[in-house]
């Protein structure tokens, strides 16, 4: 796994995505697409090789990115799920509306 993401990082996952698969909002499932499942976990296995990661670690970046929190606990989740929304949003793969209109960081 890489010793830590960066923003560099986060935009080469999003952009492929949106290039190769589609911006999220067209997607038919929530955090992996389904009809073109062979062509997402192509590209998860290539940047996982690229970036010396876990295809398992680059999913979770996405996740970060695709779902809505209503909750955290773990700083270091809220830290991910920030900078990925903001990867996500600068490269076009997902649109401000898709933003939680709440979040709340419990101790």
């Amino acid at each position: 796994m890489p010793a830590e993401w960066t923003q560099n990082m986060r935009r080469k996952v999003y952009s492929r995505l949106l290039n190769e698969i589609g911006p999220h909002e067209r997607w038919d499932a929530k955090i992996r697409p389904i009809w073109k499942r062979q062509q997402y976990d192509k590209i998860l296995l290539e940047l996982a090789i690229e970036f010396s990661s876990e295809v398992t670690a680059i999913q979770q970046q996405i996740n970060f990115a695709t779902t809505t929190q209503q909750e955290f606990k773990n700083r270091s989740h809220i830290r991910s799920f920030i900078l990925n929304k903001a990867a996500a949003i600068e490269v076009g793969f997902i649109t401000t509306s898709q933003l939680p209109n709440y979040l709340k960081i419990s101790n």
